[in-house]
């Protein structure tokens, strides 16, 4: 009886550890995703601003060292020069503020990568804890209905034992 018993609150413990453990995950959970938000939010901001300064620049300088040779009293194979020779420019100052937003965005890919990383880790540890858990419960289960089994045989070889011993007499 007290075998009952104690069987019977097991689950209940259980439930309330399993409980628990879930609102743990869904805190962490909750956790990271605002960090991951807020930082996210923040350095999206930032290497925007910069981008968009950067193209508007390479794209003004462009246009207005077009314009202004365009309208320069020049000859064809001079201003032909300068063109290129400014379209080299143009190029290697492009060149430069892609390298600077890359180094800009480095870290942020780099934080992302490592808290995607942690966060998959950690729910591989979870995951581990609940598939031992289970085999624990799967093997006690199984050695509880073993038990149970070999005493229901017992009581039926003992009954069948004692109704034999009765027909023979």
């Amino acid at each position: 009886m007290e075998e009952v018993q104690k069987h019977e609150m097991e689950p209940e413990e259980g439930k309330k550890e399993e409980e628990a453990k879930e609102a743990q995950k869904e805190e962490v959970k909750e956790e990271m995703k605002k960090e991951i938000t807020e930082e996210t939010k923040y350095e999206k901001k930032k290497p925007r601003v910069g981008l968009i300064t950067g193209i508007a620049l390479v794209v003004g300088s462009a246009v207005g060292a077009v314009i202004g040779l365009l309208f320069a009293p020049r000859k064809g194979k001079e201003t032909r020069k300068i063109l290129k020779e400014k379209a080299e420019e143009l190029t290697e100052r492009g060149k430069e503020k892609l390298e600077e937003t890359k180094e800009k965005l480095g870290p942020t890919i780099d934080t992302m990568r490592k808290k995607i990383s942690s966060a998959i880790e950690a729910g591989i540890e979870q995951a581990k804890i609940v598939e031992k858990k289970i085999r624990e419960k799967v093997v006690s289960e199984e050695e509880e209905t073993k038990e149970e089994g070999t005493e229901v045989i017992e009581e039926e070889a003992e009954e069948i034992e004692s109704t034999t011993e009765e027909t023979k007499k």
